[in-house]
């Protein structure tokens, strides 16, 4: 990943350079046109102009052809890596049905429309909290596993994107469990993003009651991230440190692991899988 990252850089690099380099000429030679009055020295300086938009032109659509998606992967996969392993919950309930109903009843004073004990897609969900383009579906279970995680995942991406045929927007899928599989919570810092610009995204959010612990994307400021650390957390943003588990989780060393043989190729042919 890390050679994958340097040459991603550089054209990025060239591709600005160029660019600048484009508009500044430009406007100096907006500003010094009339001036010229040798029709050889105009017609050059035209020739430059022109080159310089073409080849700016050139190194643009070539760069995001070819690498704005990948820019996307690579952001998302190193905040999953770098990302703390997990975050403390400033809520005080030890319990799965109480922490419920005080993340239920945060969302209702603050505007969401709340729907309970809903079956979608086949799964039973215990509420789903919905205000403009924010989502919240929430989901209590004893031990969760990451059949479950991917299930109800897809279930809340159809009912979301087809059910309330929304194309923007941010989703939070909340699970409230006594106990996690260790495999679930490699999905724990997954993005979803969907749309031709990226504009629905879905997250998951864990929270394991009895030990106060919430595993989610929360590394970088995002409309998920405040949405779990508001309403799931109970904290402000940013996240103060008190908040930050100081242990990274297992999957997270194995990803790192796994991206030292990453490739453009793989990328491009779809074969490469985060998870």
């Amino acid at each position: 990943m890390e050679e994958v990252r340097k040459k991603q850089k550089l054209n990025k690099k060239i591709m600005r350079i160029f660019v600048i380099v484009t508009a500044v000429f430009l406007f100096a030679y907006i500003g010094i046109a009339p001036a010229v009055t040798n029709s050889e020295i105009a017609s050059v300086l035209n020739y430059a102009c022109d080159i310089l938009v073409v080849v700016s032109l050139i190194l643009v659509l070539y760069y995001y052809s070819k690498y704005s998606k990948l820019e996307l992967f690579l952001n998302d996969v190193e905040a999953e890596i770098n990302d703390h392993g997990y975050y403390f919950t400033a809520r005080q309930e030890r319990e799965i049905e109480p922490y419920l109903n005080a993340v239920e009843a945060d969302l209702k004073n603050n505007g969401f429309t709340i729907d309970k004990n809903l079956e979608l897609s086949e799964l039973p969900f215990d509420a789903r909290a919905l205000k403009m383009k924010e989502f919240f579906y929430l989901v209590c279970v004893d031990e969760l596993d990451k059949n479950d995680v991917v299930a109800y995942l897809d279930s809340a991406i159809y009912d979301v994107s087809v059910g309330n045929l929304r194309r923007k927007g941010n989703c939070v899928v909340a699970f409230f469990c006594s106990s996690v599989d260790e495999d679930a919570l490699s999905l724990s810092k997954a993005v979803t993003a969907m749309g031709r610009k990226n504009q629905l995204k879905f997250t998951v959010a864990i929270t394991d009651v009895k030990e106060g612990k919430v595993y989610f994307s929360g590394l970088y400021p995002t409309k998920c991230q405040q949405m779990t650390a508001n309403y799931i957390m109970k904290c402000e943003v940013p996240i103060d440190g008190k908040y930050f588990g100081k242990e990274k989780l297992p999957f997270q060393y194995e990803l790192e692991e796994k991206m030292k043989k990453f490739t453009i190729k793989d990328f491009k042919d779809g074969t490469f899988s985060v998870h």
